[in-house]
């Protein structure tokens, strides 16, 4: 258990993080195998995590008062920005985090209405109930699993978010069954004091799975941060939806949002081409949400190869939702014919490709870096080819 009262032990340990803050983990451990006295664990948590806090949750690194938790529980803890994401999507009074786990998501949403935290690990649970005392919030903290509170529940809430986690921490799972708790299991349950429930998952997850699994979903969210999938939201109702809206996220200096159903994306007509004078890359959450075709035809662009997903045009299209390059050629995959191009640096992407990165890196020669952008991909004929680029700022 974390002492929490500010016994001497306490006050000397906290001077050391503070002399300590900036250094590396294995440093720090080293000079903790030399002060025996001190609780190496409590020490090591604070330091990991108030340098993770600082660019994954600024409003926590600012209190010097937040206790931090494993790192476990910091690295599966929601960032501030999709958790401050999530919250501006919900309108309600009430809402119960039923897997609360660090509490980020809970004290962002306890922002617009009363929230209700479960955590059913005590000694995580006694850290964020003292942490919500030290950012003055109203949320309402139980010890328990979610599980036997939703059994003994009297109460009703206008929404419930649940965020399972693998079953095994080391396993990669690509279904939601396979996560703790089983939230297909729970969901009668749940929508007797609920009527909608907002599920997040990893990205691992299908989501045209996991859709089939929920059967009720209203709306998807895919949320990347700088380009950077971190999670997939589903919003199940009491009512049959056999064609949510996906809507892909990308949260950065301007937050952009790709919304289509896969009704639409099926019913998509597209177009291809050799590539024209630019290249477009969708962001990573639109990769992620399948919406390939639906890009191409909200854009007028014509597509390279059906499972490449990538995109040409010959004029500009200004804001696309993803990187933008400027085509300078495209040759055959071949080193004779790339040789003639006499570039020594790229920075190489493959879609849709035989080779890995690094097999094309030592077969044409290339050394990481520089303005060039290479695209190894396949053509329309399903010939693998690469495409120069340089950046469009």
């Amino acid at each position: 258990m974390v002492e929490i009262n500010p016994t001497l032990s306490l006050l000397l340990e906290n001077t050391f993080i503070q002399k300590n803050l900036n250094k590396k983990l294995s440093e720090v451990a080293l000079l903790l195998s030399k002060n025996p006295s001190l609780d190496k664990e409590y020490i090591i948590n604070q330091i990991n995590g108030i340098q993770k806090s600082k660019t994954k949750i600024p409003s926590f690194y600012e209190n010097p008062n937040i206790i931090y938790p494993t790192g476990l529980s910091l690295e599966q803890c929601s960032s501030e920005k999709t958790a401050t994401y999530k919250s501006s999507k919900l309108s309600g009074k009430t809402l119960i985090d039923l897997t609360g786990g660090f509490g980020i998501d809970s004290y962002f949403f306890s922002k617009k209405m009363h929230v209700t935290y479960l955590e059913s690990d005590k000694n995580l649970f006694e850290i964020v109930k003292q942490n919500f005392k030290v950012l003055n919030t109203t949320i309402d903290c139980y010890h328990s699993t979610c599980e036997n509170f939703i059994e003994t529940a009297t109460q009703t809430y206008d929404i419930a978010y649940i965020d399972p986690s693998r079953r095994n921490a080391n396993d990669r799972v690509y279904k939601l069954k396979d996560c703790s708790p089983d939230v297909i299991d729970l969901l009668p349950k749940l929508l007797k004091i609920t009527k909608k429930i907002l599920i997040k998952t990893s990205p691992l997850l299908d989501i045209k799975q996991t859709i089939h699994d929920l059967e009720n979903v209203s709306k998807v969210w895919v949320v990347s941060v700088e380009n950077e999938c971190k999670e997939v939201l589903y919003c199940v109702e009491n009512k049959p939806n056999t064609n949510p809206e996906i809507a892909a996220v990308n949260l950065d200096k301007i937050n952009t949002e790709f919304s289509f159903t896969f009704d639409e994306e099926k019913a998509s007509e597209v177009q291809y081409s050799l590539p024209q004078k630019f290249l477009y890359e969708p962001n990573s959450s639109i990769l992620k949400s399948g919406g390939f075709k639906c890009v191409a035809q909200r854009y007028k662009l014509n597509k390279l190869n059906i499972n490449s997903h990538l995109y040409t045009s010959e004029k500009l299209l200004e804001n696309f939702q993803g990187r933008t390059f400027s085509i300078q050629t495209f040759i055959d995959y071949q080193y004779k014919s790339f040789k003639t191009l006499n570039i020594k640096k790229a920075n190489v992407s493959v879609r849709n490709f035989p080779d890995s990165i690094e097999q094309i890196k030592k077969k044409l020669k290339l050394n990481d870096g520089g303005e060039i952008y290479l695209f190894a991909t396949r053509n329309m004929g399903n010939n693998p080819v690469l495409v120069i680029t340089k950046k469009v700022i």
